[in-house]
């Protein structure tokens, strides 16, 4: 990710629905294999030291604390989440370190 210090960068996302409705069309990958994982195997591929990473749910409730625990056991590093501020998952990943 390259971080400006002003201006303009690339959007996250699409402009309008039909945009992404034709990425998905053309990339998606429609293969019919098992596509389960594990929480390690997923956390040791998909997040990687300053990744950006978003995790919800309401208050306690539906947030995947296994996900939470794995990133700390993994000791990823610098990592960039949105996320709720006064839940427990963003205070155990800032005192992880």
């Amino acid at each position: 990710m390259e971080i400006l210090q002003e201006g303009k960068g690339e959007l996250i996302g699409w402009y309008d629905p039909d945009e992404n409705r034709k990425w998905v069309l053309e990339n998606k990958d429609r293969d019919l294999r098992d596509k389960r994982t594990t929480v390690r195997e997923a956390v040791e591929k998909y997040v990687k030291d300053s990744s950006f990473i978003a995790f919800g749910g309401f208050g306690h409730v539906r947030v995947s604390m296994a996900v939470i625990y794995e990133i700390i056991r993994q000791k990823k590093r610098n990592l960039i989440f949105a996320g709720k501020t006064a839940v427990h998952d963003s205070d155990l990943l800032i005192a992880s370190g």
